[in-house]
């Protein structure tokens, strides 16, 4: 999932508006269920969508000390077309390519790049990049047609906090608490295009109580897709790098470990 918690008593306190949950689990409020799921469900069907992200993440240092680190973006998927992704974090720049047959990365600053065969579907690639490479396509959750399942895995608390605004868009304030993490999600109050517009999750066992927070903006459900826009074409002078297999244990919160934030380093 894509963030988590500690557990349902803990969740209670941390989570006002739970008292108005349904009777047969009272920590489960349906409202905040409900909306979620209709936004993971509207963005799930969507053939073709993109969005402009912003991510921002903590650490802390010698249990004190908090640093915040940044990183910036766009993903675009046409489902069963492919997937362009554009990541800056301030100091390297990176565009990921994939055409339902093949799995590039390339490097701006570098001018260097890395390619794999690669054939399938944008949830094929997600879960291919993750157990061969190490690699958690940055915010892939959200554009996943399992978002549905991933959004809403393994809660045991959900609260609805009422109405408010992001960027003067009227949304629902919502907040979670699975076994490892607290989260929350504001979602547009627009019953025909509810956009997931920022989440904030936050670890409740590291001292600090660091955060990882997600902010989306510019959505587009018809994005112009040009011949050729998921396929990588290296330049005269562009290096092709070896791309080493790596042992990593899957897990949505693999893309905010060290260096992270949305992506691999």
């Amino acid at each position: 999932m894509f963030v988590s918690i500690r557990s349902c008593v803990l969740a209670a306190c941390l989570l006002p508006g739970l008292a108005a949950a349904q009777a047969d689990d009272p920590a489960i409020d349906p409202e905040a269920v409900r909306i979620v799921r209709e936004a993971a469900e509207f963005l799930s069907t969507q053939d073709r969508l993109a969005a402009d992200w912003y991510v921002s993440w903590d650490y802390v240092i010698d249990g004190r000390e908090k640093i915040t680190y940044t990183r910036s973006g766009y993903n675009l998927l046409a489902r069963g077309e492919g997937f362009y992704s554009y990541t800056d974090d301030g100091v390297k720049r990176r565009e990921l390519f994939f055409d339902g047959g093949h799995f590039e990365i390339y490097s701006l600053d570098d001018d260097a790049y890395v390619s794999t065969p690669l054939i399938g579907t944008f949830e094929d690639l997600v879960d291919r990049a993750q157990a061969e490479y190490g690699l958690a396509l940055p915010l892939w959750e959200v554009f996943t047609k399992y978002a549905p399942g991933e959004f809403l895995e393994g809660i045991e608390a959900a609260a609805y906090l009422g109405e408010t605004r992001i960027a003067g868009i009227p949304a629902y304030h919502l907040a979670f608490a699975q076994a490892d993490y607290d989260w929350q999600l504001w979602i547009a109050a627009d019953p025909d295009e509810p956009l997931l517009l920022s989440m904030v999750g936050t670890d409740p066992y590291t001292q600090g109580w660091p955060q990882y927070r997600a902010y989306f903006h510019n959505w587009d459900f018809a994005p112009v897709v040009t011949e050729g826009m998921f396929r990588f074409v290296p330049g005269e002078e562009t290096a092709r790098m070896t791309w080493p297999k790596v042992e990593v244990e899957p897990g949505l919160l693999s893309q905010i470990p060290p260096g992270a934030g949305g992506g691999d380093e």
